[in-house]
Protein backbone atom coordinates (compact mmCIF):
# COMPACT_ATOMS: atom_id res chain seq x y z
CA UNK A 1 0.00 0.00 0.00
CA UNK A 2 1.34 3.45 -0.90
CA UNK A 3 0.31 6.99 -1.82
CA UNK A 4 0.54 7.53 -5.55
CA UNK A 5 0.69 11.01 -7.06
CA UNK A 6 -1.71 11.49 -9.96
CA UNK A 7 -0.85 14.42 -12.22
CA UNK A 8 -3.81 15.77 -14.17
CA UNK A 9 -4.57 18.72 -16.43
CA UNK A 10 -7.38 19.75 -14.10
CA UNK A 11 -7.30 23.31 -12.78
CA UNK A 12 -5.87 23.31 -9.25
CA UNK A 13 -7.68 25.11 -6.45
CA UNK A 14 -5.81 27.33 -3.99
CA UNK A 15 -5.33 24.30 -1.73
CA UNK A 16 -4.07 21.90 -4.42
CA UNK A 17 -0.51 20.93 -5.20
CA UNK A 18 0.35 21.73 -8.80
CA UNK A 19 2.87 21.38 -11.62
CA UNK A 20 4.10 24.44 -13.57
CA UNK A 21 2.31 27.76 -13.65
CA UNK A 22 4.49 30.07 -11.56
CA UNK A 23 4.81 30.29 -7.77
CA UNK A 24 2.93 32.08 -5.01
CA UNK A 25 6.19 33.32 -3.54
CA UNK A 26 5.93 36.35 -1.27
CA UNK A 27 7.53 39.43 -2.78
CA UNK A 28 10.23 39.49 -0.08
CA UNK A 29 11.68 36.19 -1.33
CA UNK A 30 13.99 36.59 -4.34
CA UNK A 31 13.23 34.36 -7.31
CA UNK A 32 15.92 31.62 -7.43
CA UNK A 33 18.55 31.83 -10.15
CA UNK A 34 21.11 29.47 -11.68
CA UNK A 35 24.85 29.94 -11.29
CA UNK A 36 24.87 32.13 -14.42
CA UNK A 37 22.22 34.39 -12.91
CA UNK A 38 19.24 33.27 -15.02
CA UNK A 39 15.90 32.75 -13.30
CA UNK A 40 15.02 29.11 -12.66
CA UNK A 41 11.89 27.37 -13.95
CA UNK A 42 9.14 26.73 -11.39
CA UNK A 43 8.44 23.01 -11.61
CA UNK A 44 5.94 22.35 -8.82
CA UNK A 45 4.40 23.59 -5.57
CA UNK A 46 3.37 21.36 -2.67
CA UNK A 47 1.50 22.10 0.57
CA UNK A 48 3.67 21.35 3.58
CA UNK A 49 0.93 19.49 5.44
CA UNK A 50 1.42 16.61 3.00
CA UNK A 51 4.73 15.91 4.69
CA UNK A 52 4.25 16.95 8.32
CA UNK A 53 1.28 15.65 10.25
CA UNK A 54 1.12 18.26 12.99
CA UNK A 55 1.85 21.91 13.61
CA UNK A 56 1.93 23.02 9.97
CA UNK A 57 -0.24 25.93 8.84
CA UNK A 58 -2.22 25.70 5.61
CA UNK A 59 -0.22 28.54 4.05
CA UNK A 60 3.14 26.75 4.48
CA UNK A 61 4.34 25.52 1.08
CA UNK A 62 7.33 24.11 -0.77
CA UNK A 63 8.30 24.96 -4.35
CA UNK A 64 10.87 23.27 -6.59
CA UNK A 65 12.80 25.33 -9.13
CA UNK A 66 15.06 23.85 -11.80
CA UNK A 67 17.33 24.99 -14.63
CA UNK A 68 15.92 24.11 -18.05
CA UNK A 69 17.22 23.75 -21.58
CA UNK A 70 14.35 22.48 -23.73
CA UNK A 71 16.48 22.46 -26.87
CA UNK A 72 19.63 20.56 -25.87
CA UNK A 73 18.55 19.21 -22.46
CA UNK A 74 21.86 20.25 -20.92
CA UNK A 75 20.00 20.79 -17.65
CA UNK A 76 19.86 17.04 -17.00
CA UNK A 77 23.45 17.07 -15.76
CA UNK A 78 22.70 20.10 -13.58
CA UNK A 79 20.05 18.06 -11.78
CA UNK A 80 22.32 15.12 -11.04
CA UNK A 81 23.43 14.60 -7.46
CA UNK A 82 27.07 15.69 -7.14
CA UNK A 83 28.47 15.51 -3.61
CA UNK A 84 24.95 15.65 -2.19
CA UNK A 85 23.72 18.66 -4.13
CA UNK A 86 22.32 19.75 -7.51
CA UNK A 87 21.44 23.07 -9.14
CA UNK A 88 17.75 22.71 -8.29
CA UNK A 89 16.39 24.92 -5.51
CA UNK A 90 13.72 23.88 -2.99
CA UNK A 91 12.13 26.75 -1.07
CA UNK A 92 9.90 26.75 2.01
CA UNK A 93 7.62 29.76 2.37
CA UNK A 94 4.29 31.16 3.47
CA UNK A 95 2.12 31.27 0.37
CA UNK A 96 1.65 34.76 -1.03
CA UNK A 97 -1.51 36.33 -2.40
CA UNK A 98 -0.63 36.13 -6.09
CA UNK A 99 1.28 33.86 -8.44
CA UNK A 100 4.37 35.34 -10.02
CA UNK A 101 7.23 34.33 -12.26
CA UNK A 102 10.64 35.66 -13.23
CA UNK A 103 11.69 32.91 -15.65
CA UNK A 104 11.28 33.64 -19.36
CA UNK A 105 10.56 29.96 -20.03
CA UNK A 106 8.06 29.53 -17.20
CA UNK A 107 4.99 27.74 -18.45
CA UNK A 108 1.51 29.24 -18.32
CA UNK A 109 0.32 25.63 -18.21
CA UNK A 110 -0.58 24.33 -14.78
CA UNK A 111 -1.83 20.92 -13.68
CA UNK A 112 -3.17 19.52 -10.43
CA UNK A 113 -1.34 16.92 -8.33
CA UNK A 114 -3.67 14.55 -6.49
CA UNK A 115 -2.94 11.91 -3.86
CA UNK A 116 -4.39 8.46 -4.50
CA UNK A 117 -4.14 5.61 -2.01
CA UNK A 118 -3.09 2.42 -3.84
CA UNK A 119 -3.76 -0.97 -2.31
CA UNK A 120 -1.01 -2.70 -4.28
CA UNK A 121 2.20 -3.45 -2.40
CA UNK A 122 5.05 -0.99 -2.80
CA UNK A 123 8.61 -2.09 -3.57
CA UNK A 124 11.94 -0.84 -4.89
CA UNK A 125 10.88 -1.46 -8.50
CA UNK A 126 7.75 0.69 -8.27
CA UNK A 127 8.44 3.75 -10.44
CA UNK A 128 5.12 5.49 -9.85
CA UNK A 129 5.20 9.11 -8.77
CA UNK A 130 4.54 8.82 -5.04
CA UNK A 131 4.81 10.27 -1.56
CA UNK A 132 7.20 8.53 0.81
CA UNK A 133 6.94 4.76 0.34
CA UNK A 134 9.82 2.51 -0.70
CA UNK A 135 12.82 4.11 -2.37
CA UNK A 136 13.16 3.10 -6.04
CA UNK A 137 16.48 4.31 -7.40
CA UNK A 138 17.24 4.25 -11.13
CA UNK A 139 20.94 4.45 -10.33
CA UNK A 140 22.85 4.43 -7.05
CA UNK A 141 21.24 5.21 -3.70
CA UNK A 142 20.89 8.93 -3.00
CA UNK A 143 21.25 10.63 0.36
CA UNK A 144 21.04 14.22 1.53
CA UNK A 145 22.44 15.27 4.87
CA UNK A 146 19.61 17.73 5.54
CA UNK A 147 16.77 15.19 5.56
CA UNK A 148 15.21 12.22 3.81
CA UNK A 149 13.55 11.44 0.49
CA UNK A 150 9.86 12.35 0.67
CA UNK A 151 8.63 12.33 -2.94
CA UNK A 152 9.38 10.60 -6.24
CA UNK A 153 8.31 12.13 -9.55
CA UNK A 154 8.33 10.13 -12.79
CA UNK A 155 9.37 12.47 -15.60
CA UNK A 156 6.93 11.18 -18.22
CA UNK A 157 3.99 12.02 -15.93
CA UNK A 158 4.65 15.71 -16.58
CA UNK A 159 4.67 15.66 -20.37
CA UNK A 160 0.93 15.78 -20.97
CA UNK A 161 0.47 18.65 -18.53
CA UNK A 162 3.37 20.83 -19.67
CA UNK A 163 3.51 20.20 -23.43
CA UNK A 164 5.70 23.26 -23.95
CA UNK A 165 8.26 21.59 -21.67
CA UNK A 166 7.78 18.01 -22.81
CA UNK A 167 10.74 15.91 -21.72
CA UNK A 168 11.88 18.40 -19.08
CA UNK A 169 12.73 15.42 -16.84
CA UNK A 170 12.97 12.95 -19.74
CA UNK A 171 11.62 9.56 -18.63
CA UNK A 172 13.82 9.71 -15.56
CA UNK A 173 12.92 9.72 -11.90
CA UNK A 174 13.26 12.82 -9.74
CA UNK A 175 13.63 12.67 -5.98
CA UNK A 176 12.62 15.39 -3.52
CA UNK A 177 14.38 15.49 -0.15
CA UNK A 178 13.04 17.72 2.63
CA UNK A 179 14.32 18.81 6.01
CA UNK A 180 12.94 16.89 8.95
CA UNK A 181 12.06 20.14 10.73
CA UNK A 182 11.95 23.07 8.27
CA UNK A 183 11.65 26.61 9.58
CA UNK A 184 9.05 28.34 7.42
CA UNK A 185 9.64 31.62 9.23
CA UNK A 186 13.01 31.82 7.50
CA UNK A 187 11.51 31.65 4.01
CA UNK A 188 14.49 29.82 2.64
CA UNK A 189 16.00 26.70 1.20
CA UNK A 190 14.58 23.59 2.77
CA UNK A 191 15.43 20.61 0.61
CA UNK A 192 17.12 19.07 -2.40
CA UNK A 193 15.91 17.75 -5.75
CA UNK A 194 17.81 15.23 -7.87
CA UNK A 195 17.20 13.57 -11.25
CA UNK A 196 18.33 10.08 -12.22
CA UNK A 197 18.07 8.76 -15.78
CA UNK A 198 17.71 5.07 -16.55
Amino acid sequence: MYTRLLLTSGKPSAADAYIGGGAFLPENIPWPTCVEGRALFHLMALPAHWFYAQGVAEDFWFSVFIPTDTRNHSHFRRLRAVQGTSEAVVLAYRRGAASRSRCMSDSLERGRIERVECLEPDDNENLDSKLDGVDAWLQSTLTWNGGCRRLMLYGADIDGILPSHKGVLSDGMAYLFLQDHPDFSLDGRAGAFFLQLG
